[in-house]
């Protein structure tokens, strides 16, 4: 026995000490390979990569601050989106979680990542040579540009503001405009390699920010161009929780939150509307109060997510052009989900209530009703000052305001 305790320590003390710490973590890249031209499709994949799971956080918890879904579990930590008070909640989870929690999903720090990670990646490819990188650099120029584009839209869409690069804050017109630029670039690139999905995803996206800016016709040049059933996702997967479908886990697979009542069997023309179905599933709720109903179109935690679409062009027209144009634009689109056609009035005010509804239902799920509900200003249910279910009263915020995590660490937040 004393001899092999011998051996023992004389193997210990023959080992280098030094190397004991220095491991590989298999799931970790260099920080180096970031900085090598060769490795710039895993760049701008793994940008895509945190677009995706930031984008399915983000529609999540759009639907549950609007008038999509409510909360259905017992965990305090996420009321403030349902209830509607993150004005005085600015440390919370909306600011620092990640974007892989189904319980309690992150906006503005997943959002942010996948922004700066895709701007980085356009940098760098701007810089590079093709000699460098190789014969598809301008197509990773597209690609970086337009996931650029589409992260500062949801952050614009999301955020009251956003602050990028540790410079002073913006509010969302200027938000906005960030992402037309970088929607222009990845539309000139993509128009170079011949990638028609990245050109008619980018002139979905302007189409949609320049909308949201005050320039129809721009958007209506941009939205006439979309072929009909185009259709751009964000893809999901069900073999880790990172690349879950958020919308569909976090309702269906776990039972944290449900479809609201109010929009449940939404109606068009007195029947119920098959664009904005939903269902009540078995799944049992984390409040024993609750019933968990999911989104139809979402059928597991693979389903994929709309980032553009021909449905949401038309919409864009519909909206830029008013008047009959959006009524025959508006029945082209019921035409296809076999929806009885619109004829009610035309002026102004009935227009506004026809679009404001065609989004609700066309755009269901997808992330687009908080921000329609602050630009359109339509009325908040259930109404400000009602009594929350689990505490407190609603609120009336619309837009995330600058979370704690950005004010304490970037000195350019006054």
């Amino acid at each position: 026995m004393a001899a092999a305790a011998m051996a023992v320590v004389g193997s210990v003390t023959a080992c280098n000490t030094d190397q004991l710490l220095n491991v590989k973590a298999p799931d970790r890249v260099p920080a180096e390979t970031l900085d090598d031209p060769s490795q710039a499709k895993l760049i701008v994949n793994g940008a895509v990569a945190d677009f995706e799971c930031a984008y399915a956080a983000y529609a999540l918890a759009e639907a549950i601050m609007s008038d999509e879904f409510s909360d259905a579990q017992l965990g305090a930590a996420a009321w403030p989106y349902d209830r509607r008070d993150m004005a005085i909640n600015t440390g919370g989870i909306y600011g620092e979680n990640g974007c892989d929690s189904n319980q309690n999903p992150g906006v503005y720090t997943p959002l942010s990542t996948a922004r700066w990670q895709a701007d980085n990646a356009l940098t760098k490819l701007q810089t590079w040579t093709d000699e460098e990188v190789g014969s598809d650099r301008t197509e990773l120029i597209a690609k970086s540009a337009l996931y650029s584009a589409f992260s500062h839209t949801a952050l614009g869409m999301a955020m009251c503001t956003a602050a990028f690069d540790l410079e002073a804050p913006i509010d969302q017109q200027a938000i906005f405009a960030r992402a037309e630029d970088r929607f222009g670039t990845a539309i000139d690139a993509g128009t170079q390699t011949g990638d028609d999905a990245i050109v008619n995803a980018a002139l979905v996206g302007r189409a949609r920010v320049r909308l949201f800016q005050g320039n129809t016709a721009g958007a209506i040049t941009d939205a006439e161009q979309v072929p009909g059933g185009f259709e751009y996702d964000a893809t999901y997967a069900s073999d880790q929780s990172r690349r879950y479908n958020r919308v569909y886990s976090s309702t269906t697979q776990f039972g944290l939150y449900t479809v609201a009542p109010e929009s449940r069997g939404i109606q068009t023309e007195g029947a119920a509307d098959p664009r904005a179905a939903v269902r009540n599933d078995p799944t049992n709720a984390a409040d024993p109060d609750e019933d968990i109903w999911g989104v139809v179109k979402y059928t597991g935690s693979d389903s994929p997510i709309r980032i553009a679409s021909y449905d949401e062009a038309r919409l864009i027209l519909a909206e830029a052009k008013g008047g009959s144009d959006a009524v025959a634009i508006i029945n082209d689109i019921r035409g296809d989900y076999g929806v009885t056609a619109y004829s009610g009035p035309t002026d102004a005010a009935s227009i506004k209530d026809l679009i404001a509804h065609e989004r609700r239902v066309t755009l269901f799920a997808e992330g687009f009703r908080q921000y329609d509900i602050q630009r359109l200003q339509l009325a908040q249910v259930p109404a400000a000052g009602t009594s929350f279910p689990k505490g407190g009263f609603y609120g009336t915020t619309t837009c995330l305001p600058l979370p704690d995590i950005e004010r304490f660490n970037n000195p350019n937040v006054p």
